[in-house]
């Protein structure tokens, strides 16, 4: 397992431009812009360090990646992925959702991974992916579904 400290100076050295905004012994938070295709964004980053993975939150099981501004656009009539491709579902605040950037089941990343190698650049692919799903309504980058969609609420 990555140390935080270990965690911290990929991040600084890859990604300069990610500011450490909250950090304990054992929770570190970082906000940073990303480039997409047609825009840059704002993003958060939550991770700390696993505990008990049968009752820690998602942060503490795998890095959370939410997009602070501009926010996330529900699309319901998309033809695919409605109202929002590959997010956990955050049904009080949907804009505000986790980006589900991996198939957990698969084991495609664990705490060996710096997140500056991973999480980061797999978030650079979700956004474009994600103006491509703008734009058609579709959504190209393959994956699977973790959680169930949402209804639309009238």
């Amino acid at each position: 397992m990555r140390t935080l400290a270990q965690q911290i100076h990929s991040m600084k050295r890859n990604w300069p431009s990610f500011e450490t905004v909250e950090m304990n012994a054992d929770h570190v938070v970082w906000f940073g812009d990303l480039e997409g295709i047609q825009k840059p964004y704002r993003v958060m980053v939550e991770y700390g360090l696993p505990k008990n993975l049968l009752t820690d939150p998602l942060f503490r099981q795998f890095p959370q990646v939410r997009v602070l501004s501009p926010p996330l656009r529900p699309n319901f009539e998309a033809a695919e992925e409605a109202p929002l491709p590959h997010v956990y579902f955050d049904k009080e605040d949907l804009p505000n959702s986790v980006l589900c950037l991996f198939d957990p089941r698969a084991l495609e990343w664990s705490s060996d991974h710096f997140i500056a190698l991973t999480t980061i650049p797999w978030t650079c692919d979700w956004l474009a992916s994600y103006e491509g799903w703008l734009a058609t309504g579709r959504w190209f980058a393959g994956g699977r579904h973790a959680t169930p969609q949402v209804e639309r609420v009238s």
